[in-house]
């Protein structure tokens, strides 16, 4: 009998231990993860998971931390080609009612950029429209945006029409942006014999960028086509004043309107003056057909050639044959030693002009890089412009 009462007192004391120890481990137990929990950038960036999305855009609760991770993630959706993914992380974002102020701008320009990128470009201008409103860093940043996508498609007046309402910062980077869609219209508009209205749109550009060379170039062409040589030569001056590079668009004409001054010394000086600065073959070509004019083909001739020996291009060898044609020379054996070694270097493949922004090569001008879209940054190439990085040839 008090066996048994021993076995049962300590059953029962077994029971409450074995309870105890339950209950104290239960409360010991981690808690679940929460609904809420946002994991760190470089995890979701790792992740990139639909699953993963999915969870952190329907967070209850986002801190700035959060929303950042979101910018970044829908950037890197797009930069990977993924824009529908990209458009919808953002859409779903912008729906939220717990954004506000500058965030939430940042979030309207992102979904812009995948509009834009997914060819939705009225939706991109409306939303970028929008922005312009604001004031800060959004407004010049969503300004740059919208000036790219109206520039792709052409619309040079809406540029100016926006300038003129004083909706653009007044940035010098976006100014010369604005400087360079007047001068688009202005050369439509001279191409037709329109020439008050075309020095009205090169105007404009000089007020929005009073270095813009291309205004001065556009009123040199203009002047040179009625037949005004000192007002073309006046121009096409300013500019190289201005920038050295922009001889390539205005080389010819430049040439002729000096000649029919009948001032070959003045035109060789300039030529001379920022041909050693350039480079550029067509430039050191007329430098010396104007010195075979002043002082003789022999001499002329042998400077090209020690020209072309520094930088050695097909275009310049073909050009150095034309001299040599034209003037009825001969070269002597000690050049043609070193024309033979020329041909060697020369790789008829290569590129004339480089971007001097991003590098980008290219074998015909343009006044804007068709990579960075930076305006008037093509220069011709050198030898020193070879080692630039060519993203793609045009």
């Amino acid at each position: 009998m008090i066996e048994s009462a021993i076995v049962f007192i300590l059953v029962l004391v077994g029971t409450g231990i074995g309870w105890t120890l339950g209950y104290r481990s239960g409360k010991a137990r981690p808690k679940s993860t929460p609904v809420d929990w946002i994991p760190s950038i470089d995890f979701i960036l790792a992740q990139n998971t639909d699953l993963t999305l999915k969870r952190i855009v329907n967070a209850q609760t986002l801190d700035d931390d959060s929303v950042e991770l979101f910018l970044r993630l829908g950037c890197s959706l797009r930069e990977k080609g993924e824009v529908e993914r990209a458009i919808h992380l953002h859409q779903t974002l912008f729906a939220r009612t717990d954004l506000k102020g500058v965030l939430l701008q940042e979030l309207e320009l992102e979904l812009a950029m995948d509009f834009s990128m997914a060819g939705l470009h009225d939706r991109a201008e409306r939303l970028l429209l929008e922005l312009l409103e604001s004031r800060g860093r959004i407004q010049e940043k969503a300004a740059m945006v919208l000036l790219e996508l109206l520039e792709g498609e052409g619309e040079w007046q809406q540029i100016l029409d926006l300038n003129q309402a004083k909706k653009l910062p007044t940035s010098p980077l976006l100014q010369r942006r604005v400087a360079h869609a007047a001068c688009e219209l202005a050369e439509r508009v001279a191409s037709s014999g329109n020439y008050v209205e075309t020095r009205q749109l090169c105007r404009a550009a000089l007020k929005s960028d009073s270095r813009c060379a291309r205004a001065f170039v556009v009123l040199g062409n203009m002047a040179f086509e009625q037949n005004e040589p000192h007002e073309a030569v006046r121009c096409y001056l300013k500019a190289l004043d201005h920038d050295p590079g922009s001889i390539i668009a205005m080389l010819e004409p430049m040439v002729k309107s000096f000649r029919q001054l009948g001032d070959p010394r003045g035109l060789l000086a300039h030529l001379q003056r920022h041909g050693e600065e350039l480079n550029y073959v067509p430039s050191l070509v007329a430098r010396a057909e104007t010195l075979a004019d002043l002082e003789g083909a022999d001499s002329a001739i042998a400077g090209f050639i020690e020209d072309l020996e520094r930088y050695p291009s097909y275009t310049g060898y073909v050009a150095m044959l034309g001299l040599l044609l034209r003037h009825k020379q001969r070269l002597t054996e000690s050049q043609a030693h070193g024309v033979y070694d020329i041909l060697h270097r020369i790789d008829t493949d290569d590129p004339s002009f480089v971007c001097s922004q991003c590098g980008f090569k290219a074998r015909e001008f343009h006044w804007r890089c068709p990579s960075c879209k930076n305006w008037a940054s093509f220069k011709a190439i050198t030898s020193s412009s070879h080692s630039s990085v060519v993203i793609e040839d045009l």
